[in-house]
């Protein structure tokens, strides 16, 4: 079977035409005279055919040499456009992160403390209580409340989440609004749990992300557990009780071993930690 063509090998061999001979290409690649005679050399060999008359006064095209770089003018002006394609930011690398509902609005309302459209990455935000593979690469960052067990992910801490008991600034010290509570899948998460056996019997509304429950607890409906990033955000509501131990929960940063040194990802991850560690709130503006 023939050697596939080097395409490098097709593209210094352009350049040594173009420029007619080797002192030229050489000045114009920035590779040696010796460099680009062996390549071509080598081209000859792959294509099992002469393609230039090597003279005194330089290189000379053979009739295939002639024709040859007629094909290569379209690769070459193939190869211009996708020079400029890259150059227009298309290119950019989109890094999946991935984070509870909360955090993702975290991230949404701050993102210009860590993030602007200049930065040779693109952020894409997937807001999932659950935790997509990071191994299977469905996502480059997850946002995680733990430190990971595989071998084959690496973790970076930067901070925790504290939660309290939050209601509106409109109800009465002395009344007793009742509770929300969660169902489905966030009814086993610890907060549910917590909700559940300290106050289930006082739920009068349930929902089944309790970022839903943020609107219900400022119209004074109910009360509600809620992350300190989120409940401190705004002046309509009050914490009405201590920042609960039992449920603080780390906040790492989560990526696969093979990608974290990865240079946009890399990026991505610094940035998010510098806004992590500085435990920002929600934005309070809808």
């Amino acid at each position: 079977m023939k050697q596939s063509l080097d395409w490098e090998d097709l593209r210094l061999f352009l350049a040594v035409a173009k420029a007619g001979g080797l002192a030229g290409a050489a000045e114009k690649t920035g590779l040696s005279s010796a460099t680009l005679g062996r390549r071509v050399s080598s081209l000859e060999h792959n294509m099992n055919v002469r393609l230039v008359e090597r003279e005194a006064r330089g290189y000379q095209l053979t009739p295939a040499g002639r024709e040859l770089v007629l094909q290569l003018e379209d690769m070459d002006e193939v190869a211009r456009s996708i020079s400029k394609w890259r150059q227009s930011g298309r290119t950019k690398r989109r890094v999946r992160i991935s984070a509870g509902d909360w955090t993702a609005r975290l991230l949404l309302d701050n993102i210009s403390e860590f993030w602007s459209p200049d930065d040779p990455w693109v952020p894409e935000f997937l807001a999932d209580p659950r935790n997509r593979d990071v191994a299977r690469r469905q996502i480059d960052i997850g946002i995680r409340s733990r430190r990971p067990k595989q071998e084959w992910l690496a973790g970076r801490k930067i901070g925790t989440v504290r939660y309290a008991v939050y209601q509106s600034q409109s109800i009465a010290k002395d009344v007793n609004p009742g509770w929300i509570g969660v169902v489905e899948d966030e009814a086993h998460f610890p907060t549910g749990s917590w909700i559940r056996e300290n106050h289930g019997d006082q739920v009068v509304v349930t929902v089944n992300r309790a970022a839903h429950a943020l609107s219900l607890v400022r119209q004074g409906t109910a009360r509600m557990l809620l992350p300190m990033f989120v409940g401190e955000a705004f002046a309509d509501l009050q914490r009405i009780s201590d920042p609960i131990d039992s449920l603080q929960t780390e906040r790492w940063l989560v990526m696969h071993q093979d990608e974290r040194h990865e240079p946009a990802v890399r990026q991505a991850l610094a940035a998010l930690a510098k806004l992590l560690k500085t435990d920002p709130i929600l934005c309070s503006e809808f």
